[in-house]
């Protein structure tokens, strides 16, 4: 569990990094290069603690035997597979959006912490009503990153600016939420 734990903090520092970076790079006085100078030195950090985050935190969830928790990871992944699909198709031809990265970060995060909150009812860590609690935190959290993702395009440049720091504030909430109830 303390896997999950270190890559959980690794991923909210990645957020932070994230929110700084789309905070410097796609302000809209900025212009159209997000990838050089400061801002590619922002992605790398980002980058980087996102990464190793990622790694550790699945490195934990792979520990525990796939028998115990609530569901086995084979069920988290397909479910995260038909959401990304069908929320892929949804979004593009049904509200003709443009599909950006975003999409696809959503979703993962959304199936990173359903398998970290069922490692943490395996090992005992917090009860189902708790882990039950943290999904519900987590399915808000990807609900409201859902709806930025996609109003981005519908508003005013400054106003999807904010909307795009959203999904960003919602997430490290919810992770910090989980890192620190969980300890």
């Amino acid at each position: 569990m303390d896997q999950i734990m270190l890559g959980q903090g690794l991923l909210i520092i990645c957020c932070v990094f994230y929110l700084i970076w789309w905070g410097v790079a796609f302000h809209p006085n900025h212009g159209y290069s997000h990838t050089s100078g400061i801002d590619g030195i922002l992605l790398l950090i980002t980058a980087a603690f996102g990464l190793t985050g990622l790694v550790l935190n699945m490195l934990g969830i792979i520990k525990t035997p796939p028998e115990r928790g609530l569901v086995s990871g084979l069920v988290i992944i397909v479910a995260g597979i038909v959401t990304y699909i069908v929320l892929l198709y949804g979004s593009r031809i049904i509200l003709h959006r443009q599909v950006t990265s975003e999409l696809f970060l959503i979703i993962g995060w959304s199936m990173l912490e359903v398998a970290s909150i069922n490692r943490a009812i395996a090992w005992e860590r917090v009860s189902i009503d708790r882990g039950i609690v943290f999904l519900i935190i987590v399915a808000v959290a990807a609900v409201l990153s859902l709806y930025f993702y996609l109003q981005y395009y519908e508003v005013k440049p400054m106003t999807g600016y904010f909307f795009g720091m959203v999904p960003l504030i919602t997430e490290a909430i919810s992770m910090g939420v989980f890192e620190f109830l969980t300890r």
